[in-house]
């Protein structure tokens, strides 16, 4: 009767035992995958962020031909600009909101 016992005991702990593998195996497939999909994003932002490095680059390259006194002045005479004179500017009142 006590080896019958020790049967059943037994076979309830290796079925415990058995979820409990089974539970831990899921744990690490699951975990695995959160990484593998963490790994993706954290890719694609490097490669997100070298593009935004590039375009900064061209960005700020652009900004100091585009500032060459010469190349403002060049422009101005093209464009036949002139300086604005006292009676072109207009004052406008600020309104109160």
């Amino acid at each position: 009767m006590v080896h019958g016992m020790v049967d059943v005991f037994m076979n309830k702990i290796n079925v415990i035992l058995l979820l409990l593998v089974l539970a831990s195996a899921f744990a690490v497939v699951t975990v695995q995958d959160w990484s593998r999909q963490y790994f993706i994003a954290l890719d694609k932002a490097q490669r997100d962020e070298n593009l935004l490095d590039e375009d900064f680059s061209r960005l700020r390259l652009a900004q100091v031909r585009l500032s060459n006194r010469q190349i403002i002045q060049q422009a101005s005479v093209t464009q036949h600009l002139q300086p604005p004179t006292l009676a072109a500017t207009r004052m406008l009142p600020l309104s109160q909101q």
